[in-house]
């Protein structure tokens, strides 16, 4: 597993899972963000995350298939979410209540015992870009997630009637928030591949919306299961 910021380009292939050769010609082509150092190219890892979370929710289904049926130990949505990782009801109104909230709902829920650490950095992963992703979703994540910050990898849930301004590309208010709590980088970008593929389904953002319940929540997550059948 990588674990460095600075990746070569055998460590990104790993990361990505992709053909060492394939991965050249795509930063050949300038489609992932590298930077070359004498004859070696270098990536930061930082880079590469925001680039991943751009582009992953433009992938078709037929690629998000792919990304999810190749994750390494990744459960079923259901089972990585729960009535103790959600808020329905948030009265959050600004992007930092916002992200006190989820803070708090991983503290109370025993993902993490540093929540000050936790809180600094979501914030600093604002900073870098929005993670509001249009259509008034947004996949708020620490930037750099490790098993010292969480101790289990879940999602965290988090609604609000409102909306929040959160820097979406669409200018649209957040009201749902997907909070990814992962043990290392690998694991977040997975757990980002199946919130987006979620997120594909048609009429689902309507439904999380229109939900009254936490029970009607996780009934979306084990339709959208059984469905795919990801395990």
């Amino acid at each position: 597993m990588v674990n460095n910021s600075i990746m070569t380009t055998k460590e990104l292939a790993e990361y990505i899972k992709m053909n060492e050769k394939t991965v050249l010609k795509m930063v050949n082509n300038g489609e992932i963000p590298g930077k070359k150092i004498g004859n070696q190219w270098r990536f930061h890892l930082a880079t590469i995350d925001k680039h991943l979370q751009g582009d992953i929710i433009k992938y078709s289904d037929e690629e998000l298939d792919f990304i999810i049926n190749t994750a390494d130990k990744i459960k079923p949505l259901s089972r990585l979410t729960g009535f103790d990782y959600m808020n329905i009801d948030s009265q959050a109104k600004t992007s930092d209540e916002t992200l006190l909230e989820l803070t708090k709902i991983a503290c109370e829920s025993k993902l993490t015992c540093k929540e000050d650490k936790l809180l600094n950095e979501l914030k600093n992963r604002e900073k870098m870009l929005s993670t509001a992703i249009g259509k008034g979703i947004a996949v708020p994540h620490a930037r750099h997630p490790s098993i010292e910050l969480f101790k289990e990898s879940k999602i965290i849930l988090l609604r609000t009637d409102q909306g929040i301004e959160f820097g979406a590309s669409d200018g649209v208010p957040v009201s749902i928030f997907f909070m990814t709590c992962a043990q290392n980088e690998f694991i977040h970008l997975r757990l980002l591949s199946k919130i987006s593929r979620l997120l594909h389904s048609k009429g689902i953002i309507e439904s999380f919306k229109n939900a009254e319940t936490k029970e009607q929540i996780m009934q979306i997550f084990l339709m959208f299961d059984r469905a795919y059948m990801f395990s």
